[in-house]
């Protein structure tokens, strides 16, 4: 019985690895949160639920696009990416999704891509993993 109870601690423990592996590789498919954080890569202040699904900490700033500023950052989940746009005012948008994520709103329309994913017809890069149209 104790062989049994070894066996079955040895699979779990293999499968956290695995599952973990998994979390981790994701993340690093994107370049643009990769590095050192510097002080422009801090989150603008917006509404108070605007960052409710973002890990805050993570964020990146990728560029800009006629007036919009734009930044990247991990889920709160660790499983999806976050884009977070500003245009000053009230033209603002966040959202997070999996391996591509697209938003649009008064700040403009924008996809994340992970690296060495086709670029979206029509669009210009503005950054390894963010386009704008």
């Amino acid at each position: 019985m104790s062989h049994l109870r070894y066996a079955a601690a040895a699979a779990l423990a293999l499968a956290s690895i695995v599952f973990l592996s998994g979390c981790v590789a994701e993340q690093s498919a994107f370049t643009d949160l990769r590095g050192d954080r510097e002080s422009h890569d801090e989150l603008p202040q917006l509404a108070d639920y605007a960052y409710d699904e973002v890990e805050e900490s993570t964020s990146r700033f990728v560029g800009e696009h006629d007036g919009t500023s734009l930044w990247l950052a991990q889920g709160l989940d660790g499983y999806r990416v976050c884009i977070v746009a500003d245009a000053g005012d009230d033209g603002w948008i966040v959202g997070c999704g999996g391996g591509t994520t697209k938003i649009s709103g008064l700040a403009g329309t924008f996809e994340v891509l992970p690296d060495h994913a086709p670029a979206p017809g029509g669009a210009t890069q503005l950054s390894e993993n963010v386009y704008a149209w």
